[in-house]
């Protein structure tokens, strides 16, 4: 299965893309988050070539909100680096990182469906063969909701020296693609936790 997670410069279909994580793993064998982060995929964006030659829309108050964020978080994503890269280059790596995984008809697990809304805007705007068939993607949130009984698509971990608040920051995406996973595998359902 794999994880995928982008952070964007807005809420649209249309919005520019700061960043892409993706993780893959095999439930039946139970990785550890430090597993999951040895092989994650990442991919930070050129902003301004998504904005000048892609026409990619920016949100005022996504921007703030980025504004707002740690400085770490913000480091990962949101402040230009000279090695960002055109989508093209950063999607095609990706492709080439899913493939070596052999594992094409796997689900594909995103927070929501903003995520895949905004990459297959992308790939169709770019002329990209999509890495992963819609018919592939799934809510985490749904799922966490279904599995655990919970109502906000969230649930505790159960993994030895694991702590979310400690382990994982939020909005960095390949943090939240871990954090997806872990929830995934190793969620508490409360009712037999209590």
């Amino acid at each position: 299965m794999f994880v995928f997670d982008i952070e964007t410069l807005g809420k649209k279909s249309d919005s520019v893309i700061l960043s892409m994580a993706a993780i893959y793993f095999n439930p039946d064998e139970k990785p550890s988050p430090e597993q999951l982060r040895e092989d994650a995929f990442f991919a930070k964006f050129d902003v301004k070539d998504q904005v000048h030659r892609l026409k990619r829309h920016m949100g005022k108050s996504t921007i703030e909100w980025w504004s707002k964020q740690c400085d770490n978080v913000k480091r990962a994503s949101f402040i230009p680096h000279e090695s960002d890269c055109r989508f093209e280059e950063g999607y095609e790596s990706m492709r080439t990182w899913a493939a070596s995984k052999n594992d094409p008809k796997c689900w594909v697990w995103a927070r929501g469906n903003l995520d895949q809304l905004v990459l297959d805007d992308i790939e169709e705007q770019c002329g990209l063969e999509p890495i992963w068939l819609f018919s592939r993607w799934r809510d985490v949130r749904t799922a966490v909701d279904i599995f655990y009984e919970t109502q906000n698509g969230y649930v505790d971990v159960n993994y030895p020296g694991f702590d979310s608040r400690n382990d994982i920051t939020k909005h960095n995406p390949i943090d939240d693609c871990i954090f997806d996973a872990m929830q995934l595998m190793y969620g508490v359902n409360k009712k037999e936790s209590t």
